[in-house]
């Protein structure tokens, strides 16, 4: 029987037994039981560290079932906007009735292109894709394409899955549904981005962010190089250091 098709209730037995396997390093066991996906995506965190002003304009690129709509709907507030973005019609139909289910009113979704996100130039303060820049074809053409899409001071954020995850947690990865953390970094870098963030709180994914270089130019006159941030929670919290979250 495919890994996939595993019971729930077997499912919740791997969890319980295994509390303290290097595998299930970051995951909240109780909140998996409770809400799912919570328990391990640390959605409250991915919010914060993306620093989003009320009043953003905010794509999700390859929005899925929906699952980050309501957090992204309530970090832009009412004066922002989120464009939800899918490529397949029937997937951009059942957004639209996960929006309208859940009156999330500044949510939009788009029928994207394969090649061309279909956003409006120059509005996106963030672009962010979660478990979906593995199923980009030419990312370093898309992303770079992307730019013109971005505000002044636009940044793309990517979650997407790491290979390196251990069992337990690997077993209900899909084969090959995920993107090793430097290869991200080397293809925003071809299309012409920068990383400006990397964080490791994710048990499962990497999460880094970019920015073009143009926008660092702009919002830096006296150049400089990029710092990479890395906040390991864990390793400040042994330190005696606040980790910011």
């Amino acid at each position: 029987m495919p890994i996939k098709l595993i019971p729930l209730f077997l499912w919740i037995t791997i969890l319980t037994t295994s509390v303290g396997c290097s595998g299930l390093n970051g995951v909240d066991v109780g909140r998996v039981l409770t809400s799912g996906r919570d328990g391990w995506q640390h959605p409250e965190r991915v919010i914060e560290a993306l620093a989003i002003e009320p009043g953003s304009v905010v794509a999700e690129i390859g929005a899925g079932g929906g699952y980050w709509l309501p957090w992204l709907s309530r970090a832009v507030g009412p004066a922002g906007r989120v464009v939800a973005v899918e490529v397949v019609p029937d997937k951009v139909a059942a957004l639209e009735r996960f929006v309208a289910e859940h009156a999330l009113s500044n949510v939009t979704v788009v029928l994207g292109g394969f090649e061309d996100p279909k956003l409006p130039d120059g509005e996106i303060d963030l672009a962010m894709t979660s478990l979906s820049y593995h199923h980009i074809e030419d990312r370093v053409d898309y992303f770079e394409r992307l730019t013109l899409d971005l505000s002044a001071a636009g940044r793309v954020a990517h979650l997407d899955d790491r290979p390196d995850v251990p069992p337990p947690i690997s077993w209900f990865q899909g084969e090959g549904h995920w993107t090793a953390p430097d290869a991200i970094v080397r293809e925003m870098s071809e299309a012409g981005y920068r990383t400006t963030e990397a964080y490791d709180f994710l048990p499962t994914q990497s999460f880094q962010i970019f920015v073009p270089g143009r926008a660092r130019a702009a919002a830096d006159p006296a150049g400089g190089p990029f710092v990479v941030v890395e906040r390991n929670a864990r390793a400040a919290s042994a330190a005696g250091v606040d980790a910011g979250f």
